[in-house]
């Protein structure tokens, strides 16, 4: 009995340890659903398999239904590296300490904007036409979705909750466009990335959208690094991601995600972005 004891408690050692070293042996990288999950997901895996095959590391993609959790996530270095948006970053450089590891750039840019939509057949003209109505946001941290509209009320003297009538969060910027579209909500605060990718799609969503307002440029939605992750790791992962224009595979992955290439951190991009933060402390 003591021998068959020794011998559970052995295996239940081994397997302590196996489970150690695999997870030492691949990097999870976390996204949010931008658009929907599922094309959101589809759209990354191969960035996945590609820095998979680089690194000779498993590379685990999942999704967080919100920025918040990304960011536990790799504070508690449960996730290594993740795609997120600028306001979540900003955010989690503040609270966890987290770092921009390679800033995408898009169509040439890197930067991006708000856009403020209505139905295109309703009759607002700009942001100040939508006092009384329904606005919808994104997510709680979205800098596009939520954050910049909260400083532009604040310097009218107003909140999201004396000028609206109505507001929630839809958790994508899919979502926000589908609730305007529909004539669920009255407008919305909207990922000009976002917006632009479905209207060069042929989106029939967004041919029942008109823009009355868009925003200063802000620095692109970096990828970020939890700072538990090795100088190392960070390393290998930042030179596969910089060169990955220069082979025929990356070039092909990086237009399928819509990127141009991936460029160092600029910390200059998010001035700002950091400006809108503090407006709203």
């Amino acid at each position: 009995m003591l021998g068959l004891r020794s011998l559970v408690l052995a295996l239940l050692i081994i397997s302590f340890f196996v489970s150690i070293l695999r997870a030492e042996e691949q990097l999870i990288f976390l996204i949010s659903p931008m658009t929907s999950p599922v094309s959101t997901l589809s759209k990354f895996q191969p960035l996945a398999k590609y820095l998979e095959h680089r690194l000779s590391k498993k590379i685990v993609i999942k999704q967080r239904n919100n920025y918040q959790k990304i960011n536990e996530n790799l504070a508690q270095n449960r996730a290594h590296f993740a795609y997120l948006c600028t306001g979540g970053y900003l955010k989690g450089r503040e609270l966890y300490n987290l770092e921009i590891l390679a800033i995408p750039v898009i169509n040439g840019k890197k930067t991006y904007q708000a856009y403020v939509v209505v139905h295109k057949n309703s009759p607002y003209q700009n942001i100040e036409d939508l006092k009384g109505l329904t606005f919808v946001f994104t997510d709680p941290l979205s800098l596009t979705g939520h954050l910049f509209i909260k400083a532009y009320l604040k310097k009218l003297g107003a909140s999201p909750e004396n000028f609206f009538k109505k507001t929630y969060f839809t958790g994508s910027h899919e979502k926000s466009i589908e609730a305007v579209a529909r004539g669920l909500a009255d407008a919305a605060s909207i990922d000009s990335l976002v917006f632009e990718d479905l209207k060069l799609k042929g989106d029939a969503l967004i041919k029942d959208l008109k823009i009355i307002y868009k925003s200063q440029e802000f620095g692109m939605p970096p990828f970020v690094v939890s700072p538990h992750l090795s100088k190392n790791e960070k390393l290998k992962l930042l030179q596969t991601l910089l060169k990955m224009n220069n082979d025929p595979e990356g070039k092909e992955i990086l237009r399928g995600i819509g990127f141009d290439r991936f460029d160092p951190p600029d910390h200059t991009l998010y001035t700002s972005a950091i400006q809108i933060l503090k407006l709203i402390k």
